[in-house]
């Protein structure tokens, strides 16, 4: 997991453990783990993770979390591009 000096783990409201992010599109685009940057936008941690997405509008973004399995609506603004460190 890639993390820059001002981003943080996307933490599970539920356990507070590490969360994926994924967007239900016409199919899911699964983009896995997430960190917030410095501007609270949401982002993957790695930067050369490759998700596998249709050509289809975003119905809806949501965090997903690795341990506990609890998903919410992601309200927080969600950019698919990751950050370099």
């Amino acid at each position: 997991m890639t993390t820059t000096p001002t981003s943080r783990p996307l933490a599970c409201t539920r356990c507070g453990s590490a969360c994926n992010v994924a967007e239900d599109v016409e199919l899911v685009a699964d983009y896995g783990p997430a960190v917030i940057d410095h501007l609270g936008v949401v982002r993957p941690a790695d930067p050369d993770y490759q998700a596998d997405k249709t050509d289809g509008a975003p119905i809806r973004t949501r965090a997903c979390c690795t341990k506990c399995h609890h998903q919410w609506t992601l309200r927080r603004r969600f950019d698919p591009i990751a950050l370099e460190s």
